[in-house]
């Protein structure tokens, strides 16, 4: 990738995924700022590291424009990576209202607010990357356990898919990551609903069939190096989704 003396950003990003990619795009030669909720997991990862850490809370306008203005500091912001993200679910009738208010605030609304604080100038320079961090849950049938997280990663697909086409004669090019469940912490500690209504945070095994970081990240590289809007790890994803895996802009 082309990213000696570029800037970017990556939300979530002091573990998991996010972690990962930021290296991945300090290693191409670019200056990173990496954005989380958690000053103690910035402090246990970044500090230290070349990053340059920021606590911010995607849910807050305010913590996002102070985010912007710390990344712009640094120069011309050319790869946004939106990856904050929280995962809720459990028995369906009982997930409170604000459980999913709570998830599309930070799944969706999170995004929507860490994209607008760059695109602006992204467009008006005429280049750019937006990768959008969404799940193979937002491709393919839910488990029906998972219909909140389910739905804020398919209402992303949309969302990314309407402003790839939005910006696409602009320069900007926009990618949808779809990970499967991948070895990290996050899905470890997903937010479930019980039978009693009761709250509990799981601790799930994997099972076999799961991907790794650095099959996440290699694939991530490798589409945005060949500007694909969809990066899936998903086998025979072209099979299964038909024209939205062979031209996904051309399909709406």
């Amino acid at each position: 990738m082309h990213l000696d003396g570029k800037v970017a950003v990556v939300t979530g990003g002091a573990d998991g995924i996010g972690l990962a990619a930021a290296k991945a795009f300090q290693k191409a030669g670019a200056q990173v700022v990496v954005a989380d909720v958690s000053e103690e997991k910035l402090a246990e990862q970044v500090s230290g590291s070349g990053l340059h850490p920021v606590t911010c809370d995607v849910a807050s306008d305010a913590q996002i424009e102070r985010l912007a203005e710390t990344a712009n500091q640094l120069g011309d912001v050319d790869l946004v990576m939106a990856n904050a993200g929280i995962a809720i679910g459990g028995r369906f009738e009982l997930i409170p209202t604000t459980e999913w208010q709570r998830l599309f605030d930070i799944n969706v609304l999170g995004v929507v607010r860490t994209i607008n604080a760059f695109l602006p100038a992204m467009l008006e320079r005429g280049r750019g990357h937006i990768v959008v961090t969404g799940s193979s849950a937002g491709l393919f049938r839910s488990n029906g356990m998972d219909a909140p997280y389910a739905a804020s990663k398919y209402a992303l697909r949309g969302m990314a898919q309407g402003l790839a086409i939005y910006a696409r004669d602009s320069g900007v090019s926009v990618h949808y990551l779809a990970p499967r469940m991948t070895d990290t912490a996050f899905p470890r500690s997903s937010t479930a609903w019980g039978r009693k209504g009761s709250r509990i945070t799981s601790d799930r095994q994997l099972g076999d069939d799961y991907d790794t970081v650095d099959d996440v990240i290699a694939a991530l590289l490798a589409g945005i190096e060949a500007d694909q809007f969809l990066i899936s790890l998903t086998p025979d994803t072209s099979e299964k989704l038909g024209v939205l895996a062979a031209d996904p802009l051309a399909s709406l």
